[in-house]
């Protein structure tokens, strides 16, 4: 394991450059990549329900992993990052399929170049916790979305033992980024209602930072996890699941 070092962070333009130095060789950090990939998309597939006709949009899309795997379920994939070097990697995986997937540069906060009531679906995997005024990112959504229009993610759980137990006892930092947030279920539940979503429902996933945390750290809570799915300890979940409508 490599010890986590957390980046400082003042503003968008370090987040930005952050994530322009992941770019190039970015690898899954927390276990087997296919495996994950496949679990993540069984979990959006499941919360929102595409349909073949819809525009989906991916806010925080990285190297497009999750809107490549996703492609048969949407007419149209929009992604959109803050990083203009994630998005010159993943336009060069899209090469040819211009038609299907559009990606810009872009923040979560303002969704500058989403026209508003344009999408069916938004989503995002991993990426809220990094993003510097959450409030906000779910307003620009509610914007860009239809009526009637979905919003689901995964983001991790900031009620999660390794965070609130674990890490600190051990004096490891488990934020990359100094503004880092993860979320715990009451306050990601009161920020989408407060940016007008209905039909809120949260629920959980199994998350691990394996990348983040000693070995048998990660053999613990690999541990836990179910006991925490039987018993519905969500402490012992890593992970939130949420899905939201626009009225």
């Amino acid at each position: 394991m490599t010890r986590l070092a957390t980046t400082a962070v003042a503003d968008h333009d370090d987040v930005r450059q952050f994530f322009d130095g992941m770019a190039e060789g970015y690898v899954e950090q927390h276990g087997p990549a296919s495996r994950l990939l496949r679990y993540r998309v069984r979990l959006l597939r499941e919360a929102a329900r595409f349909e073949g006709h819809e525009t989906v949009l991916e806010i925080g899309c990285g190297d497009g992993m999750h809107l490549f795997a996703l492609a048969g379920a949407f007419e149209k994939g929009v992604g959109v990052d803050i990083s203009a070097a994630m998005i010159d990697r993943v336009r060069e995986r899209a090469a040819g399929r211009e038609s299907h997937f559009r990606f810009d540069v872009d923040l979560g906060e303002e969704l500058a170049t989403i026209a508003d009531a344009s999408v069916d679906v938004a989503y995002c995997v991993g990426s809220l916790e990094h993003m510097l005024d959450q409030a906000s990112v779910l307003l620009a959504v509610f914007r860009v979305l239809k009526p009637g229009g979905r919003f689901v993610g995964l983001t991790p759980n900031g009620s999660y033992v390794w965070y609130q137990r674990l890490a600190p006892w051990l004096g490891i930092d488990t934020r990359h980024l100094a503004t880092d947030h993860f979320l715990q279920r009451p306050e990601l539940a009161s920020l989408l209602e407060a940016a007008g979503f209905t039909t809120v429902a949260l629920d959980s996933w199994t998350f691990i930072p394996r990348g983040d945390m000693p070995p048998w750290c990660a053999r613990l809570l690999t541990l836990l996890d179910p006991i925490g799915r039987l018993l519905r300890i969500r402490s012992l979940r890593g992970g939130i699941r949420f899905a939201a409508k626009k009225p």
